[in-house]
Formats: C-alpha cells, structure tokens, sequence
C-alpha cells in the first residue's frame, strides 16, 4: 500500500513535467508504457523481474526519448536493492537523446531520482518498523499468553494441593478418633459390661445399662461418621490425577465429568483399572498418545482409555482372537481388569481398532448393591 501511494505521487509530478513539456498526438504512448511497467513491477514482487523490467524500460527510453520523464517511477521499483548500482544506467538515454531533453526536464528528472529514492527509504524504513512492531506485539502477546497459562497451572497446582492436604487430614482423623476415642468407649463398654454382672442394686443396674445403651448408640454413630468421612476421603479425580501426572512415557490426557461420589469400593477399582491400563501402555504399547476419561451417565460411569500404539497384523489377529475368548496370559492384566468390572456387574470392551481401546461401564445400581 505505501509503495503503491509512492508510486501515485511519482507517477503525478512526472505526469505534470510531461504534460508541460511534451505536446503531440503520439504523447500518451509514453504515459501508457510507463504505467505498464510500473503495474508489472508492483504485480510481480520479485526482485529480478523488477530488475528486468527496469532495463527493458531503458531500452524503449533510448526508441522513445519522452519515456524518460517517468523513468523515475520505474526506477523507484530496483532503488535499495542488491544491484542499485545498476541505477546509474538512466544516465544512457540521457547521453544518447540529450538533444531531445531541456534543461528543465534534466533538473526536474534529477530531482525526481531524488525523490524515488528518498520515498524507497521512507518507506522501507516503515515496513521494517511495522514489521519489528508486530514481532514485538506478537512476541508480548505470546509471553502474556504463556504468562496466564502459567498462573492458571499454579492455581490449579495450590487448589490440588490444598485438596490433598484437606483429604489427607480428614484421613488422619477419622484414623485418630477410631484409634483413640473409639478404643475408650469400647473400653468403657467393657467395664460397664463387667460393673452390671456384679452389681445387685436394680436402680444402679438399670441405669447402667441406660449408659450402656447410649454408650453404644454413640459408638454406632462415630463408626459410621468414621467410615464416611473415610470414604469421602478417598477422592477419585486426586488419586487418578496422580497417576496422570505420574505418567511420563507419552503424552496423557485426562477427563473427568463425575457429579456424584461413588462407592468406596468402585473408586478403588476404578483407580486399579487406571493403574492396570496406564502399566500396560508403558509395557507393551508404543503409544505417542493416551486419553483416559472418566464421565457420570444418567444410568451408569463409563471409563474409557484409548492410545494410539500400533502392532504389525498378526500380533494383532493374536490378541484379537485373546480377546475374544478372555483367555488372558499373565502379564497383561487384562483378566485382573476384567474380574474388577464383572464385580460391579459391568461391562468391559476392548477394540483394537484405532490403537488399543478399552470401554468399561458400570451400572449406578451396583453402588445400591455393594450397600447392601
């Protein structure tokens, strides 16, 4: 755009010195061929081309002398460049038609190589400034970019942290109360137990079993307070987690879209079957690639883990045929994997297809059944 606007006031102030000097009816065919050339030159950015339009536009200089006047518009296309030495050739039609020139062109022209020059450089100048310029914003945009990716990893990083810290010392009390406070009650159950077999008094008797009984009542309750805040203290995303960021052998995805907190027991299988899987991968996949995803249905959990490895044909009608009939060699885990998920009563799939795939879905019925 700038050289175009370049061109236009050097292409204005040759045409106002040719239309001052130059008169008859073959006048406009100089003006034609100059803007030509000059069209050519800004079309074709290639600086040879540009070169070789330049010394043909030299030679129709030399047949048609007037075509000098707009000599500097073409020569604008070649200035600053590896062969501006080659600039100096406009001095040959001069020497050659100098009878055809006055003395006004000769100063105006000159004044004109001048300008091209002058408005090449201004213009160079300004595109290597925009140019630096959109580096540098772009450069900026980049590192604020890298900088809020960053700060959002350190945020997820302290919330992880703090929800291992919450969930560890959940654990450590719910082991504290049970390991403590639950010991001194049983005892104390003990030692009423012990006071009502020898005790003959009916009111002493009676009102030791009504301790007795709240006694009880109390331990019942801190049982079940201890077993659910040890459940809640196994948190499925953490420990999965964990294992993803354990795993360094490729590139690992995780998704996790559970809304509700299953069983105790099917968050310990779920986190084996990851476990399962993710040394599977390490052991006898050449995977570039791995999505484990965990999602909650209106009916069901699904876990899917997919990687990309490859195998040659047969090795794959081998496992395929494996597959097929479960009948799993040790070393794989597939059984180990398959035995947890026929647990919940659950169904397990393993494709080969598109790298190796393993579907499992557990019913939300089993979480009712494993209750009970």
């Amino acid at each position: 755009m700038l050289e175009i606007q370049d061109k236009s006031l050097l292409f204005l102030c040759s045409f106002v010195l040719y239309m001052l000097e130059v008169d008859g009816i073959y006048a406009i065919i100089p003006i034609i061929i100059a803007v030509f050339f000059t069209s050519l030159n800004t079309y074709f950015d290639n600086r040879k081309l540009k070169l070789a339009f330049f010394l043909i536009y030299i030679g129709c200089c030399q047949l048609i002398p007037n075509c000098y006047i707009f000599l500097p518009l073409i020569m604008y296309d070649i200035a600053l460049y590896d062969y501006q030495i080659l600039a100096f050739l406009t001095i040959i039609p001069l020497f050659l038609n100098f009878q055809d020139y006055n003395m006004s062109i000769i100063l105006f022209n000159f004044a004109f190589f001048i300008l091209a020059w002058f408005l090449k450089y201004k213009t160079i100048s300004t595109i290597r400034l925009q140019q630096e310029y959109n580096e540098l914003r772009d450069t900026t945009k980049e590192m604020s970019i890298l900088q809020e990716q960053k700060n959002q990893s350190i945020l997820e990083n302290q919330d992880y942290e703090i929800n291992l810290a919450t969930l560890n010392e959940r654990n450590r009390i719910s082991k504290e109360i049970h390991d403590n406070i639950g010991h001194l009650l049983s005892r104390s159950l003990l030692q009423i137990g012990a006071l009502l077999k020898i005790s003959k008094d009916e009111t002493i008797t009676e009102g030791l079993t009504l301790l007795k009984e709240s006694i009880s009542a109390g331990m019942d309750s801190i049982r079940n307070s201890i077993h659910n805040m040890h459940d809640e203290s196994i948190d499925l995303y953490t420990h999965i987690e964990t294992l993803v960021k354990d795993f360094t052998f490729c590139n690992i995805n995780f998704e996790y879209d559970f809304k509700s907190n299953p069983d105790i027991k099917l968050k310990y299988a779920f986190i084996a079957i990851v476990k399962e899987a993710l040394s599977n991968i390490m052991k006898h996949s050449n995977a570039t690639k791995v999505v484990v995803a965990l999602r909650e249905h209106p009916a069901m959990y699904q876990l899917i883990i997919t990687d990309n490895g490859t195998m040659d044909i047969n090795k794959k009608e081998v496992l395929n045929k494996i597959i097929q009939n479960q009948l799993y060699h040790d070393g794989m885990g597939l059984q180990n994997i398959t035995d947890r998920v026929k647990n919940f009563q659950g169904n397990i799939n393993i494709n080969l297809n598109n790298g190796f795939q393993i579907f499992v879905t557990i019913p939300k019925e089993c979480n009712k059944l494993i209750n009970n």
